[in-house]
């Protein structure tokens, strides 16, 4: 394996792993629905999920794209 598909590995392994997080907050806010405050906190566990899930696709991206 070279140096460059190590790269794609790692960094498609850590979109999949920041989509599953995404998914366990999702879920752990769906259980809260009877406790609004605790249910805000898992909404906002989740969003940063997808954020950090679309920078490193942003990131993964770039990288394609120079040949790194």
């Amino acid at each position: 394996m070279d140096a460059k598909t190590s790269w794609e590995t790692f960094f498609k392994m850590m979109i999949m792993e920041e989509h599953g997080a995404k998914k366990k907050y999702e879920m752990a806010m769906n259980l809260a629905a009877d406790n609004p405050q605790l249910q805000k906190v898992f909404e906002r566990f989740m969003q940063e999920e997808a954020v950090h899930a679309q920078l490193l696709e942003a990131e993964l991206m770039k990288l394609e794209k120079k040949g790194i």
